[in-house]
C-alpha cells in the first residue's frame, strides 16, 4: 500500500500497518475473531510471531533511503506471502491440474535445507508420476530499535498515545528517546541472493523448479544487485521470481490485498553468474573476512601456533 507522501515517518505516523493479518485499525467480523485468537490467516494456526517473540504484527510502514523516500508498507513476516501469492505459483505451474501443497519440507540434512512449501501433482510423463515445483517466500527484516512500544499501544488499544510508549521505554533502558527502525535490505543478497544460488543447484538436480514469492520492492532490491538476464516463459528456466506489492485495496474479509507485479524467470546459470560478478560478491567476501577476523581477535592466542 504505496503511499504519496515522501517524508519518513518514523516517530509521526504509526509504525504498525497490520496485526494478525489485518490493518491495524479495522472493524472486520473476521479481524475482531482473529485478533481474539491470536491466529494467523495466512499459515493457519497460532501466530508464530506472537508465540516466539510476543508480537503479532505482519508488516510496518516505512520510507527507504534507496526507495527514494517513498513510504511504503513492508511485509516483515514471511506468512504474510502466503496464501494468495503462494497459490498464485501452484496455479502458474499446474494450471487447473489437481495439487498438493506441502509446508516446510527439509530437502537434505546436510547442509540443511529447508523449502518453504513443496507442491506436486501427478503426471504420467514423469518418470516417478509426480511433478513438483519448490516455493519461497520471503518478507523483510526490521533493523534498528524495532516497533515493540507501538505494538504494545496497539495491544492496549491505545494507538493514539503511540509515541508515548517509545518514550517510555527510552527512559526504561536509560537511551535515547527515538522510534528508530528501518528496513534490512542487506539481507536482500546476504541471506535470499545464497539461498536461491543453493536451493537452485541442489533443485537443479533433482530437476525440480523454483518459485520466490517476494514483496515487489525487494525483488527489484535483489535484481539492483543481482542483476541476472530473465527468459521468457515459453524457454527453459530453473528459478521463477514473482514479485507482489500492497494495491491499498480490502479483500471481502477486510485485509490488505497483494497483486501480482511482476513475474521474471531465469536459469540457475545465469543467476550463479550474475551473483559471482555483480558487485555485492565482493560486498559478501568483505563480510566473510571480517567475521573471520572478529572471530580471532576473540580468541585467546596461542604463541607456538605457526599461524601468529
Amino acid at each position: 500500500m504505496a503511499q504519496s507522501d515522501r517524508q519518513n515517518g518514523r516517530g509521526t505516523v504509526f509504525p504498525i500497518v497490520e496485526a494478525y493479518g489485518f490493518p491495524y485499525n479495522s472493524s472486520s467480523p473476521s479481524a475482531v475473531e482473529t485478533w481474539k485468537e491470536r491466529s494467523c490467516p495466512f499459515a493457519g494456526g497460532q501466530c508464530e510471531k506472537q508465540r516466539q517473540y510476543g508480537f503479532g504484527y505482519c508488516s510496518v510502514t516505512y520510507a527507504a533511503t534507496w526507495d527514494s523516500g517513498q513510504q511504503r508498507t513492508y511485509a516483515v513476516c514471511d506468512h504474510r506471502l502466503d496464501g494468495p501469492p503462494v497459490d498464485w505459483a501452484v496455479a502458474d505451474y499446474f494450471g487447473d491440474r489437481p495439487t498438493t501443497l506441502v509446508p516446510e519440507v527439509m530437502a537434505t540434512s546436510s547442509p540443511r535445507l529447508n523449502i518453504d512449501y513443496v507442491a506436486f501433482a501427478n503426471d504420467s510423463s514423469s518418470p516417478d508420476g509426480t511433478s513438483l515445483i519448490a516455493i519461497e517466500t520471503q518478507a523483510i527484516d526490521l533493523r534498528g530499535g524495532g516497533v515493540g512500544p507501538a505494538w504494545k499501544a496497539w495491544e492496549e488499544n491505545d494507538v493514539a498515545n503511540w509515541r508515548a510508549y517509545f518514550t517510555q521505554e527510552a527512559q526504561r533502558k536509560g537511551r535515547k528517546d527515538t522510534v528508530d527502525y528501518g528496513v534490512n535490505t542487506g539481507n536482500v543478497y546476504k541471506r535470499l541472493g545464497t539461498q536461491v544460488a543453493v536451493k537452485g543447484e541442489f533443485l537443479k538436480q533433482i530437476e525440480v523448479p523454483l518459485y520466490v514469492v517476494m514483496q515487489h520492492s525487494i525483488l527489484q532490491q535483489l535484481r539492483s544487485r543481482i542483476n541476472f538476464t530473465s527468459v521468457g516463459v515459453d524457454s527453459a528456466w530453473d528459478i521463477t521470481f514473482a514479485g507482489f506489492d500492497y494495491d491499498g485495496t480490502l479483500t471481502p474479509e477486510g485485509q490488505l490485498k497483494l497483486e501480482r507485479v511482476e513475474t521474471v524467470r531465469t536459469t540457475l546459470e545465469d543467476y550463479i553468474s550474475a551473483m559471482t560478478t555483480s558487485r555485492e560478491s565482493s560486498a559478501l567476501r568483505e563480510d566473510f573476512v571480517a567475521k573471520v577476523k572478529r572471530k580471532v581477535k576473540a580468541q585467546p592466542r596461542d604463541q607456538t601456533d605457526p599461524l601468529f
